[in-house]
């Protein structure tokens, strides 16, 4: 400020005393001159005028100072600006970025969410498949607990035979008779057969098959080869060999017995149902009885028919070869027996079972019939069994029966039933290998086995069973006995003392 001031003093020739306070004295004069006056008036306007110049200045040097940093402001704002749009860019350029990015991320979100839920969607479903197969598997564990501990139950069982056994001979107890196994089929069961062995048990049920059963470890085997249910089966050990006979009226041989039983041969044996089937002792020959009222002996060994026995008025139903193998006997729907002579073929005599029988004239129809035949080891007894004295032919309402014969003689000896009241059938029956008495099994309002001594016409033992039995064969141990059953099962039941434990689980 000082410096401008200077300038402005030196260019109007200012003296230097304007800058000081006091002035100097004026020389003494009467009268000034009036140049001087002038001169000094217009220093006086001229330092005014001076100082509103260095005020004007000073105020322009202030605009001047504020306008420059104004500019210097405007300049900073400008830049901060240009700043500003640059870092706005950037954002911008980093924001497009991050959109880009949370795009893709919102996208690859958005798919692996799909994912996501596609898996959840397989787990979903996967679980309860899973869940199902829990079941499976413990049904599986508890059914191989259970066939062990049948198994255990069996050795068990076995170890206490053979340990009783060696003590002395074991007699059949028949009132101890008792539940050792069940074997289990989807059809009811009506035909079966021990092998020589005792260790497989075959059978023909309600199907067209052929069935075998290993009675210890339990695999089964079913072999079609009928086109109906097989009612009837029978062995030929010789042969290794089995023959059945269906409700179709064919007679089926089969072979290896041991594994997977084959067809051999399929005769046209009979018109309708094949009821019976018996072979001879010496195991060459078969016999068979059916509806057509017919009896046929085949070959054995070729299936090739010898002999046609025509003379029965109805329905063969049970056919049987004398131990001596010289005789065969066959029995019809009306209790007609028949005795032929092996070879000639020739008929013998007839004998009367007719107490088996009986014509229902409300229904117009036969009732009962020889429904099952057996001959003492010694061939010297005959029994028969069926149905006596009955009372409603619809129902089945009537009394289980087995009828005795002297078989020297003809002789009926005695008619023999249950000693309770029961009211059903005799199907199947069985003389004891060693022991005098007879085993037999049927149905009706019950079910039930039924032993009898030969002298007595009432059971000394009965024992119950859970369903209609069709047939019954004794194991080769003369103790145990096994029964096919309408309730689709084969049960094993043990004549022996009670020296087992309790009868192990059903085996499948």
């Amino acid at each position: 400020m000082f410096s401008l001031l200077f300038l402005v003093a030196v260019s109007f020739g200012l003296p230097g005393a304007i800058f000081s306070q006091e002035q100097p004295a004026a020389p003494a004069a009467s009268v000034e001159h009036p140049a001087l006056s002038f001169a000094r008036r217009d220093l006086t306007r001229w330092t005014a005028q001076v100082e509103v110049s260095v005020k004007t200045v000073v105020d322009r040097q202030a605009a001047l100072d504020a306008a420059t940093k104004a500019v210097a402001d405007a300049k900073a704002a400008q830049q901060a600006a240009d700043n500003a749009v640059v870092d706005a860019a950037a954002a911008i350029t980093a924001a497009e970025q991050a959109k880009a990015a949370a795009e893709k991320a919102l996208a690859d979100a958005v798919e692996k969410k799909k994912a996501a839920d596609a898996a959840k969607t397989a787990a979903d479903a996967k679980v309860p498949v899973t869940e199902q197969g829990v079941k499976p598997a413990t049904d599986a564990k508890a059914a191989a607990e259970n066939a062990a501990a049948l198994v255990q139950q069996q050795l068990k069982i076995a170890q206490e035979r053979v340990a009783a056994i060696e003590k002395g001979p074991i007699k059949p107890e028949p009132a101890a008779t008792r539940l050792l196994n069940t074997l289990t089929h989807d059809r009811p069961v009506i035909a079966c057969r021990f092998d020589s062995l005792g260790n497989s048990l075959f059978a023909g049920a309600q199907d067209n098959s052929f069935h075998r059963w290993d009675i210890f470890s339990g695999p089964m085997v079913h072999q079609p080869g009928h086109g109906s249910w097989v009612g009837a089966i029978q062995l030929l050990p010789k042969l290794n060999q089995a023959v059945t006979g269906g409700h179709e009226g064919k007679l089926t041989w089969w072979s290896d017995l041991d594994s997977t039983p084959k067809v051999v041969r399929i005769v046209d044996a009979h018109k309708g149902y094949l009821r019976a089937i018996a072979v001879s002792p010496d195991g060459t020959l078969v016999a068979t009885g059916g509806n057509d009222s017919m009896v046929r002996i085949w070959s054995a060994v070729d299936g090739s028919l010898v002999k046609e026995l025509p003379g029965h008025e109805r329905h063969v139903y049970n056919v049987a070869f004398h131990p001596s193998g010289k005789f065969l006997i066959s029995g019809d729907l009306i209790g007609v027996l028949k005795q032929w002579e092996v070879g000639p073929w020739t008929l013998v005599r007839d004998l009367d079972a007719k107490v088996l029988w009986k014509f229902d004239a409300g229904f117009q129809a036969d009732v009962g019939g020889i429904r099952a035949i057996d001959f003492s080891p010694d061939g010297k007894l005959l029994a028969v069994g069926g149905i006596t004295e009955v009372s409603n032919a619809f129902a089945g309402v009537g009394v289980p029966a087995v009828v005795l014969f002297d078989f020297e003689t003809g002789k009926q000896l005695r008619v023999m039933k249950p000693k309770d009241n029961f009211q059903g059938s005799v199907y199947s029956l069985r003389f004891h290998p060693t022991e005098p008495f007879i085993v037999a099994a049927g149905g009706g309002n019950g079910a039930s086995l039924w032993f009898w001594k030969f002298e007595e016409e009432k059971s000394f033992a009965d024992v119950k069973l859970p369903g209609v039995a069709y047939d019954m064969t004794l194991h080769p141990d003369g103790l145990r006995l096994a029964v096919a059953m309408f309730d689709k099962t084969l049960r094993i039941y043990d004549m022996g003392p009670t020296i087992e434990s309790p009868p192990a689980p059903a085996a499948k």
